[in-house]
């Protein structure tokens, strides 16, 4: 009779890996590599992720789900301006913890290597193309019209990615934040006073 599955060791081995990505590009990560670091046996890789594919998915999965914990519970469309400008804000910050700087860079690397590595899938680009369709209704909810609207998700959008890959490059946390409240409060002037 085979042993019992340990239904928490996949949430260990998963933390173990993002702790360990910090240090390794997904795109040299095999199962091989991981055991050897972590000093678990293949096998355990094999058992709990079945694949390198499903372990790199479940790696993004995950940085993507702590990037995301500030949307929960949050109905981003229902926000006036004042609102979002402040949510908008707080989640800016809490992506900026020192907890989440893995996952960004592990998000710039996937999203960079999608186009040439099919075991990474395509969870970036879902992930941006559903940010981009979150932002570009609230901006039509709130009048701007909807050519206009996708250029200025995509502006947002595509700023905040700029910052939060300079906050990789630097390190300067009260820098980069400083930067994104200007930028905020210019496009919300921008989008919304015109």
């Amino acid at each position: 009779m085979g042993r019992t599955p340990d239904p928490n060791r996949k949430p260990e081995l998963l933390a173990q890996i993002l702790d360990h990505v910090a240090t390794e590009p997904l795109s040299r990560m095999t199962f091989r590599s991981l055991a050897s670091a972590l000093g678990v046996s293949t096998y355990s890789f094999v058992y709990h992720f079945g694949s390198r594919r499903e372990m790199i998915d479940a790696i993004l999965e995950e940085s993507v789900r702590l990037q995301n914990e500030v949307l929960e519970g949050v109905d981003v469309l229902a926000f006036d301006r004042e609102q979002l400008t402040a949510w908008y804000k707080e989640s800016f910050r809490y992506s900026l913890r020192d907890a989440n700087r893995t996952g960004l860079r592990l998000q710039f690397e996937a999203g960079a290597l999608e186009a040439v590595d099919p075991d990474i899938g395509k969870r970036m680009t879902d992930s941006f193309a559903s940010w981009l369709a979150l932002l570009d209704n609230w901006l039509i909810d709130h009048g701007v019209e909807a050519d206009r609207a996708s250029t200025l998700a995509n502006w947002i959008s595509d700023t905040t990615l700029g910052l939060h890959f300079g906050y990789l490059m630097t390190g300067d946390r009260e820098r980069t934040i400083a930067a994104f409240d200007v930028f905020i409060e210019a496009f919300m002037r921008e989008a919304l006073d015109r």
